[in-house]
């Protein structure tokens, strides 16, 4: 009904163009050198995507079939995992919490639609965890396989979920060896590793350059209390410092408001469980390295909200029994309050995403009978969108380098007043303004957005 092909910003087209370079891959077909994005991301996401598109033609349609399908795992995953920690709950309760507190919170709707990393990563590690928990607390020590294997995806689909799975391995590990079940640590650890291995071929030849991921030195405690960073993503200025950003799964409405009214139900007793204090050193590891890394960014907080709804059940079910068996008119007014400002803070959400896709497809409508195939294009920003659209343009980003040469009679795409904010000082700006002394930039057309076409006339 939105037209929404799941392409939103920079990083989505970057696994589109990821997920197009493996399928070459896989038909034997030459592809370019590994680029920045090979580094920056890991490649289960990608690489899912490829082996879809052999049965699904258009590659964009293919990534976002990944998601619808990553989204229903993760509903179905998590209603598994209540089933593990609440077997006595009743099924109503269960599926009316994983309805409200997950399918319908804002950020998962929305990680739900879009081309990204975020929700197969979500569903592997709910898949791991399900299994996992099985291990530890019910002591079903043939589940450890599977949940390596989960473990391996999610850690492949998005690196930082290692720090999510840590406290769980470590738990069904240690429970292994508590019941001397040497041939269960055997069979994990080798089921781990051998799911491990379609990852050595996606980054073959930089399979060790994940360590030098832009944020992976960048970690620091002084970030807990900080909320201006300058970095190579330029200078951002957020509201609220790390530590006060590392409390929104608990009482922002991007998730669920329902939350402060369960802590205030909750008792110490929910927490006695050896699968909860699992949880909670999961959820604390998970919050230890997003606080101290130089970035705000709420869809990276989606696994510690799904692991704060699953520690929440047991006030919620408290409050589910309760409240429809002595206030079930006020109990219905609550839930339909909650649905309705979900759904607000929904299209709240989304909007901004449809509103970027559509600005990238407008952008490339309007290039196209501009460009000349083959042209050489100078941008930052869209211009990984635009490569999508316009492949056939030969597309330089002035984020990536710093050029001392522009080719004559290339073009150029960029929006002053937009970027010149957060990347004073930085490559995007200090090539744009070495443009401006050594050519003359001619404004072509004014693009959606406040975007100009310029061509470079001559050299002064």
């Amino acid at each position: 009904m939105l037209s929404f092909n799941g392409l939103y910003g920079q990083d989505a087209h970057e696994y589109l163009r990821q997920c197009r370079v493996l399928y070459d891959r896989m038909q034997g077909l030459p592809t370019l050198a590994a680029q920045l994005g090979d580094v920056e991301f890991a490649g289960g996401y990608p690489l899912t995507g490829a082996l879809l598109h052999w049965l699904v033609p258009d590659a964009m349609l293919a990534m976002q079939i990944v998601t619808w399908l990553s989204a229903g795992l993760a509903v179905w995953f998590f209603y598994q995992n209540l089933c593990v920690l609440s077997p006595g709950a009743h099924a109503k309760s269960r599926a009316v919490f994983t309805a409200l507190g997950l399918m319908l919170a804002p950020y998962f709707v929305r990680a739900g639609m879009t081309s990204m990393s975020d929700m197969p990563g979500l569903a592997w590690t709910l898949g791991a965890f399900w299994l996992g928990l099985r291990v530890v607390y019910k002591g079903r020590n043939a589940d450890a396989a599977g949940a390596a294997v989960f473990m391996a995806f999610a850690v492949t689909t998005r690196y930082g979920l290692a720090a999510v799975l840590a406290p769980l391995a470590g738990a069904m590990l240690l429970m292994l060896w508590r019941r001397r079940n040497w041939t269960g640590m055997l069979l994990m650890a080798s089921t781990g590793l051998l799911a491990l291995a379609p990852y050595f071929w996606v980054k073959s030849g930089i399979e060790w350059q994940f360590l030098h991921h832009s944020m992976g030195g960048k970690w620091s405690v002084v970030h807990f209390f900080q909320r201006t960073f300058t970095n190579e993503n330029g200078t951002v200025q957020y509201v609220l410092p790390n530590i006060l950003y590392l409390l929104f799964p608990l009482a922002h409405p991007g998730f669920c408001l329902l939350l402060p009214g369960l802590l205030l139900l909750s008792k110490k007793t929910d927490l006695v469980l050896p699968s909860k204090k699992v949880l909670i050193a999961s959820l604390l590891c998970y919050l230890l390295l997003l606080g101290g890394l130089p970035h705000q960014n709420l869809r990276f907080l989606l696994p510690a909200y799904a692991l704060l709804l699953l520690l929440f059940f047991p006030a919620w079910d408290r409050m589910f029994a309760y409240g429809f068996y002595f206030f079930k008119r006020l109990t219905w007014s609550i839930l339909a309050m909650l649905l309705l400002v979900q759904v607000i803070a929904s299209v709240k959400i989304i909007a901004p995403t449809i509103s970027r896709n559509r600005l990238e497809q407008e952008m490339a409508a309007a290039l196209k009978p501009i460009l000349p195939p083959g042209a050489v294009v100078y941008s930052f920003d869209v211009d990984v969108a635009l490569r999508s659209y316009l492949p056939e343009m030969d597309w330089k980003n002035m984020w990536m380098y710093r050029y001392d040469y522009f080719e004559p009679g290339s073009y150029v795409i960029f929006n002053e007043p937009l970027l010149r904010p957060q990347w004073e000082g930085q490559n995007p700006m200090l090539n744009w303004d070495h443009l401006n002394q050594s050519h003359n930039l001619e404004l072509m057309q004014t693009l959606p957005g406040g975007w100009g076409i310029y061509k470079m006339m001559n050299d002064e």
